[in-house]
């Protein structure tokens, strides 16, 4: 990663379109990398294919190499500091036409536009670029929320330690599902875990189970995601005791989570 004084505003917009490219659905096809190249070119005093591909290389290193949440946090705040009203709004035309590159807006994607457009108050125009997109959106039947998280988090877990999903661990899921959000129905919950179901059996890759303890560790103060490492045990132990290798992945998960347990193999 280059040093503080050679970081640039190409930097932080190269980081922010990867993310948007790469970071949604950790697929960078060329259509999208054309445009982020592109895209980048266009804010080079000089375009140089050459730098460009330097640029993108040593933002894609912060990016895969740090925490990601937090290169693109930086990054966001570092622009809404370096540009101007009227460059704030012709870099979020750029990421528009980042995420529709290959024909498809996906909901990750569009989370990200609206995290921009808050962060650099450009919000109506977020809207409008959304409205009028050429794009076909990706869309859920309901808001992906914290608790579709916890529910994805819960099944990717259980089924990562042993390769199955028990009966049990699914009733122990729904019952604890439920106890976060009391004011869902038992219906609703199961929905929310059918929906959670989906998506990781559409898209079981270790990176998108990063990116759903990372949205956790960011939402949840240390207190709850201590709750939520008592759910998972819970869970992952109620088709039998814990064994090694779940007792080992929780573990992981607290030391990600920046919080201690104890664990045995009975508790």
């Amino acid at each position: 990663m280059p040093s503080s004084d050679d970081w640039s505003i190409s930097h932080n917009l190269a980081l922010i379109y990867l993310a948007l490219a790469y970071g949604t659905d950790h697929d960078l096809g060329n259509d999208e990398m054309k445009a982020l190249t592109d895209a980048l070119g266009r804010w080079a005093a000089v375009p140089d294919d050459v730098k460009v591909q330097e640029v993108v290389l040593e933002a894609a290193t912060a990016f895969l190499e740090g925490d990601p949440q937090t290169e693109v946090r930086r990054s966001i705040d570092r622009l809404r500091e370096d540009l101007s009203f009227g460059e704030r709004r012709r870099a979020l035309r750029d990421v528009m036409r980042i995420a529709e590159a290959d024909g498809v807006l996906l909901e990750r994607e569009q989370g990200l536009i609206h995290r921009l457009a808050d962060a650099w108050s450009l919000k109506q125009m977020s809207e409008d670029l959304l409205e009028d997109t050429s794009a076909v959106v990706q869309r859920q039947g309901e808001d992906w929320s914290l608790v579709h998280e916890l529910a994805f988090i819960f099944i990717a877990v259980s089924h990562s330690s042993t390769n199955d999903l028990s009966d049990a661990e699914i009733d122990a899921a729904l019952d604890r599902l439920q106890e976060w959000r009391p004011d869902l129905g038992e219906e609703e919950v199961r929905e929310v875990f059918r929906r959670a179901l989906q998506v990781y059996a559409e898209c079981p890759e270790q990176s998108l189970i990063e990116d759903s303890l990372d949205a956790l560790k960011e939402a949840l103060p240390p207190i709850q995601r201590l709750a939520v490492l008592d759910d998972l045990c819970s869970v992952v132990r109620a088709d039998g005791d814990l064994t090694e290798t779940e007792r080992e992945l929780l573990m992981r998960l607290a030391q990600a989570w920046d919080v201690s347990v104890r664990l045995n193999g009975t508790a």
